[in-house]
């Protein structure tokens, strides 16, 4: 989508077109949330990101006899009945590792449907630890950058993952570059950056035309700061940036019936409800914010989730999810705690 990245289209204007079918004509309201409990039959397991102090990750190789024999994961396993999500994750690391685990922080939940089990996995980053790493069981191990870890083979469960890797959860969208002038524009992208936000979304009125010097502009601060922005709004327009992914709105998610950009450009669609989400992951989106989760000045007509129906949500999505709507920086802390990835606003994150 970018003039030397993940586009198909030149800044002249020509493009391939990318494929689409028509929108389904589905009333999605009537399914804002699965009120339905979790199946008997989901198992409920955890699992670590332990780094060392160079960045790598660390990964278990499945032994053979077990579910998915022979792939690397991240290392944890099934919480017992009698058990909490994080003395499960300590349990197993000593069991597994030989290590006694230090802070233990919340990353992200992900459901997952195997044909043979259906798994909610709980994933924790861990802060420090005792001991040395070891396997314990006769598991092989190995240390990976993540950028390598693309190319190995890993659970289906595990792979979403992968992204959030390199990512801190906080998601900032700007308002429109028209609304406040580019050199304005261009002091509160400055703003964002300095602030400490790595993720950022340009997003354009409905026919706005961004100007491609300020287009360089955005570009060129970004990667000063080693950030990553996100381009929005028609298609045809965002192909020729120089983008690092890609936010679908929901009608275009609708519209797709394929991956609009190559697997390393993120993709980040906006989700309003259960549905959309899993049409999300069938399309292969990396990231999903989920809103409202509160009332917004902005959306006034739209009805709120709500923290609780958020969380319900959250418990059966296959994919990473941003909470979006009335939250804010300081609502990243409850994100995790309820299984989300992390925030993504835009007045809270500082623009105006």
């Amino acid at each position: 989508m970018h003039v030397s990245g993940f586009g198909t289209e030149s800044r002249s204007g020509s493009c391939c077109p990318v494929r689409v079918r028509a929108p389904a004509r589905k009333d999605f309201s009537q399914n804002r949330d699965d009120r339905s409990p979790m199946p008997a039959t989901l198992t409920h397991v955890v699992a670590a990101v332990l780094r060392d102090p160079s960045g790598r990750v660390l990964l278990s190789q499945r032994l053979p006899g077990q579910h998915l024999a022979g792939l690397w994961e991240f290392p944890g396993g099934k919480i017992e009945p009698d058990e909490d999500a994080v003395a499960a994750l300590r349990r197993e690391l000593e069991e597994e590792l030989g290590i006694e685990a230090g802070a233990c922080r919340p990353l992200v939940s992900l459901r997952h449907d195997y044909p043979e089990k259906k798994i909610r996995l709980s994933v924790f980053e861990v802060h420090g630890w005792r001991g040395e790493v070891r396997g314990r069981e006769g598991q092989a191990l190995r240390w990976a950058a993540p950028a390598e870890l693309e190319r190995l083979d890993m659970p289906a469960a595990d792979r979403p993952l992968l992204r959030l890797l390199t990512l801190d959860g906080y998601y900032a969208i700007s308002p429109s570059p028209a609304a406040l002038g580019a050199e304005a524009f261009i002091e509160a992208w400055q703003a964002c950056l300095e602030a400490g936000y790595r993720l950022l979304r340009l997003r354009p009125a409905p026919g706005e035309r961004v100007a491609d010097q300020l287009i360089d502009r955005i570009d060129a601060l970004s990667r000063s700061h080693g950030a990553r922005w996100i381009a929005s709004g028609e298609l045809a327009r965002c192909y020729g940036w120089p983008a690092h992914g890609l936010h679908l709105d929901s009608r275009q998610l609708m519209t797709l019936d394929e991956r609009p950009l190559p697997e390393e450009s993120l993709l980040i669609a906006s989700c309003h409800d259960l549905e959309e989400i899993r049409i999300a992951a069938a399309l292969g989106v990396d990231l999903v914010t989920l809103s409202p989760v509160q009332a917004t000045s902005s959306h006034p007509g739209a009805a709120p989730l709500g923290w609780a129906d958020f969380e319900r949500l959250v418990g059966y999505s296959p994919l990473p999810v941003l909470a979006l709507g009335g939250v804010g920086p300081d609502d990243w802390v409850r994100a995790r705690a309820l299984g989300a990835f992390g925030v993504a606003g835009i007045r809270a994150f500082g623009w105006r």
